[in-house]
This record gives structure tokens, C-alpha cells and sequence, in this order.
């Protein structure tokens, strides 16, 4: 049985991108999950808007759900401190790795969950705005 590779665009408030300014995790919507999918990848993109300078960084995590652990009927997701760390993208050329932009895929294992939001913190955002984009990509069985 063949799969195809499905992607998904990560969104914010509906939107493909976001644009950090502020020293505050951004968790983009929930995007949820589709049973049988398998060995997922997770791409983030972060363009500094201005000229990088050192600490220009975009720190990733991803929140996951398994559903309603609180009984109120909604998705729960892992708390803004506990999501699980996943990347940091360096926007700032001199360092090594450090580019702009900069681009980054890593495996993530979402097996168990419902639905996942990616969170996004940048530093220095709050003097240089860092605009990131994320796709999930997956096998799905045909």
C-alpha cells in the first residue's frame, strides 16, 4: 500500500505567517490531526523584517492534545511553559548556524494526539520584528 506525503500550513489567526514583535510566545491555531498519518516533519521559517543583529533568534515548541483533560469540552493543549522545545532559528549571519532567513525541518512525534498548536518566541522582536511561517508535513496511507 502506497502513502502520500500531505502538507499542512501552519496558521495564526488564520493567516499563513506571523509576525513577532513582542518578547511573548505566539501559539499559532490548533491544527488538528488525522488518524493514520504517520512520521510528521515540522518546517519553520523565520525572516528578521530588519538588519539581524546577535540574539536575533525564533524559539520553537510544540503543544499537544489528547483531548478534553479538563472536562470543560474543549481541546487542552500543554501550557505556554511546558510545550516541548523543538528548534531555535538564528537570523544573525556572523553566527554559525545563523541566517536570514533562516529555515529549519525536524521530526516530531505527535503518535496519541489529537491536535497540536506551534509556539513561537523571538527575543528581540520587540526592536526587530521576525516574520515565521511553519508547514507540517506527513505520510498518509492511500
Amino acid at each position: 500500500m502506497a502513502a502520500s506525503i500531505v502538507e499542512t500550513q501552519v496558521t495564526w489567526a488564520a493567516a499563513a505567517s506571523k509576525t513577532v514583535a513582542a518578547n511573548t510566545i505566539q501559539w499559532s491555531d490548533a491544527m488538528p490531526l488525522t488518524v493514520l498519518d504517520d512520521a510528521y516533519q515540522l518546517q519553520v521559517s523565520a525572516d528578521n523584517a530588519g538588519t539581524p543583529a546577535s540574539g536575533d533568534t525564533c524559539i520553537v515548541y510544540i503543544a499537544r492534545s489528547t483531548g478534553d483533560i479538563l472536562g470543560d469540552t474543549g481541546a487542552d493543549f500543554d501550557t505556554d511553559e511546558h510545550g516541548e522545545f523543538v528548534m531555535v532559528l538564528d537570523t544573525y549571519a556572523a553566527n554559525t548556524p545563523g541566517e536570514d532567513p533562516a529555515r529549519k525541518t525536524v521530526p516530531v512525534d505527535l503518535t496519541g494526539c489529537t491536535a497540536y498548536k506551534v509556539g513561537v518566541v523571538c527575543g528581540q522582536a520587540s526592536t526587530r520584528n521576525i516574520v515565521v511561517r511553519a508547514r507540517m508535513g506527513c505520510q498518509r496511507p492511500a
